[in-house]
């Protein structure tokens, strides 16, 4: 008889157990909105096919041109052209990249790999300028301040030579230099 108490006291703690588990459970629901805002594009911008690749061409330069830290030789100015751009573009970022210079990380570091031979020119790196010819750091997101809002769109930027040591030294200026366009 003992084993048929236990199966009913068994039986009896399990009925309380759901019991109190169906009735002091208590759920709680809440609603939430979220807003998503965004835009499509129905087509950004093309680079002309003609803009895809720049040589840019400097006349030769006298080292002894090159007077101080800090002189600049004539800029080269460079176009690359936008064209198919439909829609307005308001937030269109930029960036100049390549390889900085070891004395002025803002500049474009001279590597060679021109067409000429021989050595390597030293003493001097490449600036990048933008269209009213201020300076444009190497390798940092700047902000075009204007929307795209026509189907074409030029880019005018310059480049130049500027000394960074005292001591220029004849050779290949050549470099590389990767502009990219990011719209948002």
């Amino acid at each position: 008889m003992s084993a048929w108490r236990i199966f009913l006291s068994t039986k009896y703690i399990v009925s309380i157990f759901m019991s109190t588990l169906f009735f002091s459970s208590t759920s709680f629901a809440a609603d939430v909105i979220l807003q998503i805002n965004g835009r499509v594009l129905g087509q950004s911008c093309n680079v002309k096919s003609s803009d895809l690749t720049k040589n840019v061409q400097f006349d030769d330069l006298d080292p002894k041109s090159f007077t101080s830290i800090g002189s600049v030789s004539q800029e080269q100015m460079v176009t690359i052209g936008l064209e198919n751009c439909t829609g307005e573009l308001p937030d269109v970022t930029y960036q100049f990249s390549g390889e900085a210079d070891d004395t002025n990380a803002n500049l474009l570091k001279v590597t060679g790999g021109g067409s000429s031979t021989g050595n390597l020119a030293s003493g001097l790196a490449i600036e990048i300028l933008d269209s009213n010819k201020a300076s444009i750091p190497l390798n940092q997101l700047q902000k075009l301040n204007q929307t795209i809002s026509t189907a074409t769109y030029d880019f005018n930027f310059y480049l130049r030579y500027k000394s960074v040591k005292p001591n220029i030294t004849a050779g290949d200026a050549s470099s590389i230099l990767y502009f990219d366009i990011y719209y948002e």
